[in-house]
């Protein structure tokens, strides 16, 4: 995210403005055809309470978990089930003494004792992200409507420190010179079919929604958003 809005913001980047805020609803405007013709986005900025309007000809509503809010804007035009999968993952700084890490991705079975499943990815930059920690939470499609941890979205400590210790039972290396970068926690967006949400708000002129790729966001944003451009 860092590096799209350094990206968005630099100087003669004509046609790209980053707002920041969260979406409350969707103005429109009746069609010749019937349909409703999206014109602008409200949202907050912020803390605020204070409602702004953002014009607009076309919206694409991409919002992970809480992509599901947009059953409330579009008036039942669509239904969006979903439900997020609150995980804990962790970062290792690189080990002390060591310039490199060996750049091999390493997915484990199951560990009884810690109740883990690590996934553990090495980084360009020798930092070590690791997920597949378990003891995830499950966020229905209704706490998620009401923004459950929109806001606020902290790791589990007791994950944390199984992680830790199931990571550093393989490695010798973190063991004894391994120290944690940090620890996080994300939403999955998961539809019941585990497919996600892509296409054209049925009634709706200038109305797309485009979530629900679980964990898969990352790697097939460049084509879902091709896709929804065409």
């Amino acid at each position: 995210v860092e590096k799209m809005l350094a990206y968005a913001n630099q100087p003669g980047k004509p046609g790209v403005k980053v707002v920041i805020g969260k979406c409350t609803g969707i103005e429109c405007t009746s069609g010749d055809n019937g349909d409703k013709v999206v014109t602008a986005v409200t949202y907050q900025d912020g803390g605020e309470e204070e409602q702004k309007v953002l014009q607009a000809d076309d919206v694409i509503v991409s919002a992970g978990p809480w992509t599901c809010q947009a059953e409330n804007w579009f008036d039942g035009a669509i239904q969006l089930p979903m439900e997020g999968v609150k995980s804990t993952s962790i970062v290792w700084k690189p080990p002390a003494g060591d310039d490199t890490v060996d750049g091999t991705a390493l997915f484990c079975g199951e560990n009884e004792k810690f109740g883990t499943h690590l996934e553990v990815y090495p980084r360009p930059d020798g930092t070590v992200y690791i997920c597949g920690i378990g003891g995830s939470d499950y966020i229905t499609t209704s706490e998620l409507q009401d923004s459950a941890f929109l806001f606020d979205c902290q790791p589990k400590a007791d994950r944390v420190e199984a992680a830790a210790a199931a990571f550093t039972m393989m490695s010798h290396t973190f063991k004894s010179r391994g120290e944690l970068d940090r620890t996080q926690a994300c939403m999955r967006p998961c539809p019941p079919d585990a497919l996600p949400f892509m296409g054209k708000v049925p009634g709706y002129s200038g109305a797309y929604i485009n979530g629900g790729h679980n964990c898969w966001g990352i790697a097939w944003a460049p084509a879902s958003g091709k896709a929804i451009a065409e």
